[in-house]
């Protein structure tokens, strides 16, 4: 395939790197499109990363303005608070797009997240020069309630900023999962939902996103859940890397978290958690539904085989089959797009993942029609680099995909495909 456009980089927006796309379909064909935007170097955080977005309305043959969801701070790639790793899922029933992402503090990130939610009282935790404060609705106060300052949003007191430590003071040093909603296609965004303390363990570190896409169910009791995979760290080093899911069924007010899928010689526990070897390690997700209600979890995982593991449920996502490798998907230790497609009306669910074994390489999509049990079809993307990638099915039955097709991540490309094409 070579129909490839450039959607993100240096010369639409305001940074030189661009990573982990997101892209939804509203039901009258608008594609929203996010990601990354990082400023001072490609990697993860610590690092300043924004939250960007933007918008087709012709099945991306041209895009809007960016526009930034959530803009951080911070002077370089140390002293910055980072908003990484979007996921999306459109709401059809409220026409609606929700955002995912975690946030963190300057100098932290997956590798030295604290322990614990950041929450306190039910308000974000300020710690610094042996005092500890409560951050909640625009005001930060002392444990004694004498001492308060005025916080801004972006963090900016008086003295400083609590997102970067200037002025002493700093936010918990842990990650914090958040979530944004448009009611517009994506053109405004609300303030952020903070979801740590309904969904983050308060023995787990790290928290983040599948990242790419989440979906909302369309059958069964449960019809209209709102569902998003996460993945959370027990540990440091070793960071103990388990996944599960996020879900809401009133519409995105509050959210619940799953247990995790069980593996056997995995403990997942209050205290001491034991998730090793590495080759237990569960990450990045994308799950889909069947039209039997049927949801089936692709994984990303550390296995030594390379193959995505697959997971099955029957009760709406709350309860999984142990995860199992599945030898059609290979995969190099990379995230992996999965969704519910239609052919000529006939259900289906389209991967797209770097196909190389050793390599982030060779962007496959492959096709299955039964359930995701076997995938007689597929189609290379691409031959070159293949990293980060999301989709979804227009109305006249394309797939749009955004995707990464280089490990320098200086911009994010779009191309479209029809299911005929993957022979």
């Amino acid at each position: 395939m070579d129909n490839f456009s450039v959607v993100f980089s240096r010369a639409t927006g305001n940074a030189d790197n661009y990573r982990i796309p997101s892209v939804v379909c509203t039901k009258d064909g608008t594609l929203v499109a996010a990601c990354d935007e990082r400023f001072f170097t490609a990697a993860d955080n610590p690092n300043r990363i924004d939250k960007v977005v933007r918008i087709s309305t012709d099945g991306g043959k041209s895009w809007s303005e960016q526009i930034t969801a959530v803009k951080m701070v911070g002077k370089d790639k140390k002293h910055s608070a980072a908003a990484i790793d979007p996921a999306m899922l459109y709401d059809e029933r409220q026409d609606a797009v929700f955002m995912l992402y975690s946030m963190t503090p300057a100098g932290i990130g997956i590798l030295n997240c604290k322990k614990g939610t950041g929450y306190a009282g039910g308000a974000r935790l300020v710690t610094g020069n042996g005092k500890k404060f409560l951050w909640k609705d625009g005001e930060m106060v002392d444990e004694s309630g004498s001492e308060k300052y005025a916080v801004a949003e972006d963090g900016t007191w008086s003295g400083g900023n609590v997102l970067t430590g200037e002025g002493g003071y700093k936010l918990y040093e842990t990650s914090f999962l958040m979530m944004i909603r448009s009611d517009d296609h994506g053109k405004t965004w609300s303030k952020p939902l903070e979801l740590n303390p309904s969904v983050k363990g308060k023995n787990w570190h790290f928290i983040g996103s599948g990242p790419a896409n989440g979906i909302q169910l369309r059958h069964g009791e449960h019809a209209g859940r709102l569902i998003f995979p996460i993945y959370y760290g027990l540990g440091k080093l070793p960071m103990k890397l388990t996944t599960a899911l996020i879900y809401s069924d009133d519409g995105g007010k509050t959210w619940s978290v799953t247990d995790t899928p069980p593996i056997r010689g995995r403990y997942i526990g209050k205290e001491n958690p034991l998730i090793f070897p590495m080759r237990t390690y569960l990450t990045e997700s994308q799950v889909v539904e069947l039209d039997s209600g049927e949801l089936v979890w692709f994984l990303r995982n550390h296995h030594p085989k390379r193959l995505i593991m697959v997971s099955r449920s029957n009760d709406s996502g709350i309860t999984w089959t142990e995860p199992e490798l599945h030898p059609e998907l290979p995969q190099c230790v990379c995230q992996i797009t999965a969704l519910r497609v239609e052919e000529n009306g006939k259900e289906a669910i389209l991967t797209i993942n770097a196909a190389d074994p050793k390599k982030r390489r060779l962007g496959t999509a492959r096709l299955s029609f039964d359930g995701g049990k076997t995938f007689p079809r597929s189609l290379l993307i691409t031959d070159g680099e293949f990293v980060y990638s999301s989709a979804a099915q227009l109305p006249d039955g394309r797939i749009a995909v955004l995707f990464e097709d280089c490990t320098k991540h200086e911009d994010i490309k779009f191309t479209t495909f029809s299911l005929s094409e993957l022979k």
